[in-house]
């Protein structure tokens, strides 16, 4: 891939001054942009409220975890290797969302440290996320399903 189709390619998701509608005939900055406090304070509940949801799902995986002790004919409706399997799905999952949580904090971290004009915004990274979470659950929901057939 091209620098161009590159730069295309995230100037159209992220928005910029070649694909922003209006962007064109704005006039450049004479003074510096100011940054309001309660912006790194929004920055920073919503850092936290990604984060809480990653260690929800890391403690639902641990949790699981301690349900596979034990003999397997314990009267269970779901074996032991399905709830391993079930969390060797979260964990790598939860991890993801810390991941993602961390970089996307940083990169509007670092533009609001920076002034710079542009757009913050992430329109590809929630719903990503929200799509991850929605096939483990049909994967999940379809492999329990399937052992306690």
């Amino acid at each position: 891939m091209s620098p161009t189709v590159g730069n295309a390619i995230t100037d159209r998701l992220w928005g910029t001054m070649n694909h922003t509608h209006g962007a064109a005939i704005q006039l450049p900055r004479k003074t510096p942009m100011r940054v309001e406090p309660k912006s790194f304070f929004a920055l920073e509940r919503t850092f936290l409220s990604w984060i809480g949801m990653a260690v929800t799902l890391g403690g639902v995986s641990s949790a699981l975890v301690g349900f596979t002790g034990g003999d397997e004919d314990s009267g269970r409706l779901i074996s032991g290797t399905t709830i391993n399997i079930v969390t060797c799905i979260y964990a790598p999952l939860s991890i993801l969302i810390m991941v993602y949580a961390l970089f996307t904090y940083e990169w509007r971290s670092r533009s609001m440290k920076k002034k710079l004009v542009g757009f913050v915004e992430d329109k590809v990274g929630p719903v990503t996320v929200a799509v991850l979470v929605l096939i483990t659950l049909i994967v999940i929901f379809f492999i329990s399903l399937v052992d306690y057939l």
